[in-house]
């Protein structure tokens, strides 16, 4: 065990007892190994001030950090807020909807929590922060401010994200990485609007811990005997959210009181309120004569109730299905007996028997066995999908959070030294394809598009394992060629470096794989050093094989992570065609060699993030603002759009380095042009059906 936790600091949002489980964990690896722990709450209306008085942990209310000389700065911001709902309110009203409403005081405590956790977060300077997710108020000031003080913040999984799509919105606008269960939820979100490079499957960071410790504490063995059904049918029934009607879970309750070997248990979801619970369990059917069924709140551990069941019941999809099936349980999904419907990979994935409670009742006076009724190899695969990692998720987050911190806090490389003399005015380094065709092109462009701008030389990365055909052509180059053989556990930023050293050009010009120059392109980027210097980074506007835009500067959307400027429009649109300063670029970049060099090159784990890395650093390095240059009429063609590759360390590094860097400029850059969203769809939707060949 190395010392790196020793003393770091760890701030931890905590809400709900249920949630808490996700954080835990992982908490209290990091107290063991030496960090400081502080957990903070929130002022909810449901104080979540109980949760960690009942947990015994060390916490501190956010109010504890607002003082009388914060007057002004709360009044302001609660101002705003109300403003904010006000307006929300009148455009619910014209589109038809019903507002929700909010009290003041809820407003007012908004403001007080969100100057708190600035000042929690400015005093304290944890190392870094964990939350549960931003989806709430809480989660979202807390994460928000984090990423203001460029302190690292994770989020985590809270259930499986059965909700339609639109309703995961946001879910990592300020995180640095979200951490979820399994690829199907990663799917789920980036199918919608989520950057799949912000999120990481990890698995669940306590479900192999609990199942271990019930089984080892005998937990089914004594609350069997503890509600009497040690040799009975135990069915566990879960409620989420919404309570379905009583009346409709009526042939249930009828079953149940004519079996007497068949036990039934409740659980509600901890947002339940007491009034609600009570209600609803006064009306169950002959409930004062039937001691077989037993409705909890909070007043029995749900792990304990599902260790002593022998089926386990949903009424809508719920975190505890998984759990119920981790434990080895058969689950039933009662079908249309609440008015909310969300979708089921528990029914999808066949690890679920779909029943009406009609159908259940009857089972239940049939004596079924529930467990021949699912398949053990569906419920294999399910877990594939659901978990990528069963038993070890709590040390891959603490090797996440341990890799985040590092580059969180990293500095700049050391300069790279070289002694070679500059005999060249472009030095154009080419990462080359398996693809001998490919290669070829590429070679043929770069001879016919290169002459009347200067001398220039070309080097070539090898992948180690190119083909015959590619390796021929090579060999029979001659003139100003230079190659590198790619090694295999080199990283690419790496043998970039190891080319630049071999350049002997003023000016260096990286290029992507799979890219070819167009006409002229060395002549506008010649232009551009004369008119923005030579310590500025230039960057070049990229078409697919279509003529559509892939690249013309980078900027970051809603959930502050980098895309492409004007992507899959016309490759001459207008907005396009601007000359201007960018903080980022990609897939290709023309700096020189000593601003190079002297920056430390590429940053080696910035993977496939590495141009956009040294735009930023760049930035740093001069202490300037958007000093890299997009140059429009600089154009290089792609042979193949840039795969959409998920590098795991390349994400944590770069968003860890980043994170308070990186905010949200896209609408800006609409704003600018004087161009809205509408006019981008249509243009978009145009372009790519001339590119299908529906026009013309």
């Amino acid at each position: 065990m190395t010392d790196f936790w020793k003393n770091k600091k760890v701030i931890a949002y905590i809400a709900l007892a249920h949630h808490t489980r996700f954080i835990s964990p992982v908490v209290e690896m990091l107290a063991d190994q030496g960090a400081k722990i502080q957990y903070v709450v929130g002022q909810a209306e449901r104080s979540q001030k109980i949760t960690a008085i009942k947990l015994g942990l060390n916490y501190a209310h956010v109010f504890d950090f607002v003082s009388d000389k914060d007057r002004h700065d709360v009044q302001e911001n609660y101002l705003r807020l109300r403003d904010a709902f006000a307006n929300n309110l009148k455009s619910s009203f014209l589109f038809g909807c019903s507002p929700v409403t909010v009290i003041d005081k809820t407003i007012y405590a908004t403001a007080v929590e969100y100057v708190g956790f600035r000042n929690l977060l400015k005093k304290e300077k944890p190392d870094i922060c964990f939350a549960l997710h931003e989806l709430n108020r809480w989660g979202k000031m807390f994460a928000f401010w984090s990423k203001k003080l460029n302190i690292p913040v994770i989020t985590f999984q809270e259930g499986m994200y059965y909700g339609l799509n639109f309703g995961l919105t946001g879910h990592v606008q300020n995180s640095t990485l979200s951490l979820v269960w399994g690829e199907r939820v990663k799917r789920k979100l980036t199918d919608f609007e989520a950057p799949g490079d912000k999120i990481i499957p990890v698995g669940n960071t306590h479900l192999s811990n609990e199942i271990e410790c019930q089984k080892k504490n005998q937990i089914r063995k004594k609350k069997r005997k503890q509600y009497n059904c040690t040799n009975a049918l135990t069915i566990l029934l879960l409620f989420s959210g919404e309570i379905p009607l009583i009346d409709k879970l009526s042939p249930l309750f009828n079953a149940i009181a004519h079996t007497p070997d068949v036990h039934l248990f409740i659980k509600f979801h901890p947002i339940t309120n007491h009034a609600q619970f009570d209600q609803w369990v006064t009306t169950i059917p002959d409930s004062k004569n039937n001691t077989r069924i037993k409705a909890f709140h909070d007043d029995e551990n749900t792990y304990n109730l599902i260790s002593l069941s022998d089926v386990c019941v949903l009424v809508q999809p719920s975190t505890t299905g998984l759990e119920a099936l981790a434990f080895g349980k058969p689950l039933i999904y009662l079908d249309s007996v609440t008015k909310q419907k969300c979708p089921s990979p528990f029914t999808e994935f066949n690890v679920a028997i779909k029943m009406t409670p009609d159908e259940l009742g009857t089972a239940i006076f049939k004596n079924t066995d529930f467990s021949k009724l699912i398949k053990q190899e569906d419920v294999k695969n399910y877990f594939k999908s659901e978990l990528s990692n069963t038993t070890d998720a709590v040390n891959a987050v603490t090797r996440i959070s341990k890799k985040i911190i590092t580059a969180n806090q990293s500095s700049s490389p050391v300069p790279i030294q070289t002694t070679l003399e500059e005999n060249k005015d472009w030095s154009i380094i080419l990462l080359l394809s398996h693809d001998p065709d490919e290669t070829l092109s590429q070679l043929e462009a770069i001879a016919l598009n290169s002459e009347g701008s200067g001398t220039f030389e070309v080097i070539l990365l090898e992948p180690p394992d190119l083909s015959e055909g590619s390796l021929k052509i090579l060999n029979s180059l001659e003139g100003n060629v230079k190659r590198l053989v790619a090694q295999a556990k080199v990283s690419l930023p790496e043998m970039m470096n190891k080319a630049s050293k071999m350049a002997c050009g003023t000016s260096l010009l990286f290029l992507d794989e799979h890219l070819l120059p167009l006409p002229k392109w060395l002549y506008y980027l010649q232009k551009g050093i004369k008119e923005y210097g030579n310590t500025r980074i230039l960057g070049a506007r990229i078409l697919d094989k279509k003529n559509s835009l892939l690249h013309a500067g980078i900027v970051l959307d809603e959930n502050n992570s980098p895309v492409s400027a004007y992507k899959y429009l016309p490759g001459d649109f207008p907005s396009a065609m601007k000359e201007r300063p960018f903080k980022m670029l990609d897939h290709f970049i023309c700096i020189n060699k000593k601003v190079f060099h002297d920056m430390g090159g590429f940053w080696q784990t910035a993977g496939k993030f590495m141009f956009m890395d040294i735009c930023l650093r760049a930035d740093t390095h001069r202490k300037d603002i958007n000093g890299s240059i997009y140059i429009p009429d600089a154009c290089l063609r792609s042979l193949h759009e840039p795969a959409s590759r998920f590098e795991q360390e390349a994400s944590i590094c770069f968003f860890g380095k980043w994170h308070g860097k990186l905010w949200e400029n896209q609408e800006a850059l609409y704003a600018t042009d004087n161009i809205t969203n509408e006019a981008i769809v249509t243009a978009r939707i145009s372009q790519s059906m001339e590119a299908a060949d529906f026009i013309g």
